[in-house]
């Protein structure tokens, strides 16, 4: 996570104020490494290898001795768990988008009870969720929002903001994005005298 530096951080903070300043919504970026352990992962690919490999072992034309094939079957199995084990990025050579979307949904659905972001007085309070390893953005807007903005508007919104990973800097065009937001939330969800900043800007919510 070396591009959400401390200088993103300043261009986001920044940001949120702009737009806070400029409508009624309560905004709240969280970014996480990724959304899911997928503890099982490691297990499975070490079951798979070792199964192709004493399959290998009772096929070949060669000839191996039985205590060999022990060793190296359950030796196998080891090196690849750990493997995969220490490595994360490899498993997303065993792992489905569908899964990797519906952990998105289901760590930012957490974040946001969690993180109290459904308890503003208005319910305007909205989840803007970045998770790196599944390269999903999710976002969840509380009832007041969500009525607030039509549904065409959080459809465009939901596509630019995961078209965020097609950048070389998804820091930068993460604040783009947000930037985007700006005239539409103004729009239809209008500042009010006296607003009250109920979220922290600098939330984060370890689940």
């Amino acid at each position: 996570m070396k591009q959400f530096n401390e200088d993103f951080r300043t261009k986001l903070y920044e940001t949120i104020e702009d737009i806070e300043n400029n409508s009624f919504i309560e905004i709240v970026v969280i970014i996480k490494a990724q959304s899911d352990k997928y503890k099982d992962i490691p297990l499975l690919a070490g079951i798979i290898f070792s199964f192709l490999l004493y399959t290998f072992f009772m096929f070949s034309p060669l000839e191996f001795g039985v205590y060999s094939i022990y060793a190296f079957t359950i030796l196998s199995f080891f090196a690849v768990f750990g493997l995969f084990a220490s490595v994360p990025f490899l498993h997303a050579l065993l792992i489905k988008k569908s899964r990797k979307v519906k952990a998105v949904e289901i760590a930012a659905r957490a974040t946001f009870q969690k993180g109290g972001i459904r308890f503003t007085n208005n319910r305007i309070g909205t989840l803007i969720y970045l998770s790196e390893f599944e390269k999903q953005i999710y976002i969840l807007p509380d009832r007041g929002a969500k009525t607030s903005v039509p549904e065409e508007e959080w459809e465009n919104i939901n596509e630019n903001f995961n078209a965020v990973f097609k950048s070389n800097n998804i820091a930068d065009e993460l604040v783009v994005q947000l930037e985007k937001c700006k005239d539409i939330f103004s729009k239809y969800i209008p500042p009010v005298e006296n607003d009250i900043n109920e979220l922290p800007d600098d939330l984060d919510v370890n689940l």
